[in-house]
């Protein structure tokens, strides 16, 4: 059974999204994941990542991530990530084994996320610190 993905658009301008992903993710569920990303930055929205409530991650759920991330910068989109205050998650320890921490501006709440993303940041840690 897929893990849920999320996605819920933001009111405001400019325009921004929140996708959740919510338990396991991997590159069964990523499909889905690049579709939802893929459509979210062909509308122009700023995008969240939301991986609170995320269990786990693959290496193929991350490069969908940091692909993204990609699209987003190139077409001069904000793209942040939201954290578990938890450090000693499994996806604080992909990010910090990877060493792919800095390359998305990650955050602990999603207001933070939201403004971040609306300003248009799409890398550097901010306030959710990985290795």
């Amino acid at each position: 059974m897929a893990s849920p993905i999320s996605v819920t658009l933001a009111p405001r301008e400019p325009p921004a999204a929140v996708i959740a992903l919510i338990g396991e993710h991997d590159a069964y569920s990523s499909r889905r994941l690049e579709s939802e990303l893929e459509l979210l930055i062909a509308e122009q929205r700023n995008v969240v990542v939301d991986l609170r409530d995320t269990e786990f991650i693959d290496s193929t759920t991350l490069a969908v991530l940091l692909g993204a991330r990609h699209h987003a910068e190139q077409d001069g989109l904000g793209y942040t990530v939201v954290l578990p205050l938890e450090k000693f998650t499994q996806v604080h320890h992909i990010l910090e084994l990877t060493r792919l921490g800095s390359a998305f501006a990650t955050h602990t709440t999603i207001d933070a996320a939201l403004a971040a993303a609306r300003a248009g940041q799409t890398s550097g840690t901010q306030d959710a610190k990985v290795a």
